[in-house]
């Protein structure tokens, strides 16, 4: 089994996650300036950025492993939350809004991979137990 290990550090309103990647490097949150009620949410964007970073990514490969190029994918996820039974405040759905630009050659490849991404990829389907995971996958055809 892989495992993944980052860090964090607080001092006073800066916050850094060290994640030891490359590409990711220190991530800094800093509160400084920030009025007190417009700090919420950081890590629920945390969230649905990773779910929507690792599903694009996944669509992707897979769209690429059967040999269809594509021009770009943009998406957007939606986290929803709300509250649970004993009213504390909880994901309750991600919605992913995924779109794909490719060429109408390869429509046939995009509704197989369509089919076999409502599966979810390593985050989101890591999920599917805690709460649900809308997947809206368009195509827009060049």
């Amino acid at each position: 089994m892989a495992e993944v290990i980052v860090s964090y550090d607080r001092e006073g309103e800066k916050q850094t996650i060290h994640t030891g990647s490359k590409i990711l490097g220190d991530i800094d949150i800093n509160y400084e300036g920030v009025p007190e009620d417009e700090r919420g949410g950081t890590a629920k964007q945390f969230l649905a950025s990773a779910a929507l970073y690792c599903f694009c990514g996944a669509l992707g490969k897979a769209l690429e492993t059967r040999g269809a190029t594509y021009d770009r994918i943009t998406g957007t996820a939606t986290l929803e939350t709300g509250l649970d039974e004993k009213k504390r405040a909880r994901v309750t759905g991600i919605v992913l809004d995924v779109t794909v630009y490719m060429d109408e050659e390869y429509g046939f490849i995009f509704d197989r991979v369509e089919k076999i991404m409502k599966q979810g990829c390593l985050v989101t389907a890591s999920l599917h137990n805690a709460f649900p995971v809308t997947y809206n996958m368009h195509l827009e055809e060049d």
